[in-house]
């Protein structure tokens, strides 16, 4: 008897699945309730609920166009920050919305619809564990529509190469997002371990989330989460850029400052100060002197392990 509720349990549990699959939101909850009243401890049925609550509460349906589902993908990210939605509730949607994008059309950009610009079919693939097409849709992306591209697709792309174990590209990617703007970075997708574990470090010691985004780029450097190549101008037109929108000014809101301060560093550990028209040093004292303390310790630090080397 108990074997064969058991069994019937699964069976709802499946359709219920099935269901959410097509967003078939009604039947969908009318199945995960039968499941739970057959058997309440079945693994997942309130995971399953609260990812079917959530849609409906955004109004998914099964005839939802794309730009209907990518707004739903967005009010999933908000609700996660908002602590309405759990992360891992948050990823199993982010997975039936990427299915059901992916059996659509894409603009010629490969974004999902005309006004979107954040959610890329690359990203969908990505959230899918399609890793050679993420990196694939997202490559081209950077590359071929650079104007198209934000920080949060590099970080993206350094998703889909860590994965695909191309640690240097990966690498390139990473830098390109920390040193443009870490507050874009989808840390739930992140698949770089010590970069995470670093940011989740610093939001706790530091109970700030812009102030540990803003710090991230500095620690994964110091602890070498992260390495920048000497001579790599990639960043260049951003330091320059962002130079010449300060107006040489240092009074700086904070957020800024970091950013500042972080685009400095990675100059200066690139080499770049001779094509440069500013001290990236003395700015960086400027901008914040106790971090630039902490930046020449490490850089001595460096130099001393070199030369017994």
């Amino acid at each position: 008897m108990q074997a064969n509720l058991f069994s019937n349990a699964i069976e709802h549990k499946e359709r219920a699945l099935a269901h959410l699959e097509k967003f078939e939101l009604d039947q969908a909850w009318e199945s995960l309730e039968i499941a739970k009243e057959i058997d309440p401890y079945l693994a997942d049925l309130d995971l399953l609920a609260a990812i079917c609550q959530f849609a409906r509460y955004e109004n998914a349906h099964a005839g939802m166009s794309a730009a209907e589902a990518a707004g739903v993908w967005h009010a999933a990210n908000e609700a996660v920050q908002a602590g309405s939605l759990s992360p891992v509730a948050m990823r199993q949607l982010r997975q039936l919305l990427a299915q059901r994008l992916l059996q659509g059309r894409f603009t010629a950009t490969l974004f999902c619809g005309g006004k979107e610009k954040i959610l890329h079919r690359g990203v969908c693939h990505l959230a899918l564990g399609h890793w050679q097409e993420a990196h694939r849709d997202l490559l081209d992306l950077v590359t071929a529509h650079p104007e198209l591209a934000q920080p949060v697709h590099w970080g993206y792309l350094g998703d889909a190469a860590h994965a695909l174990r191309m640690w240097k590209d990966a690498n390139l990617a990473y830098l390109r997002l920390l040193f443009t703007n870490p507050h874009q970075a989808d840390v739930l997708m992140l698949h770089h371990s010590d970069l995470r574990n670093i940011l989740t470090r610093l939001r706790n010691e530091l109970g700030d989330e812009a102030e540990a985004r803003g710090l991230w780029p500095f620690v994964a450097w110091q602890e070498k989460a992260i390495e920048i190549p000497a001579g790599g101008k990639f960043l260049l037109p951003i330091v320059k850029h962002g130079r010449s929108v300060l107006g040489g000014t240092l009074m700086l809101e904070r957020t800024a400052a970091l950013q500042q301060f972080m685009l400095c560093l990675y100059v200066d550990q690139a080499q770049l100060q001779e094509v440069i028209s500013f001290d990236v040093r003395a700015e960086m004292q400027g901008l914040d002197a106790d971090l630039f303390a902490a930046y020449l310790a490490e850089v001595s630090r460096r130099q001393s392990r070199q030369k017994s080397t």
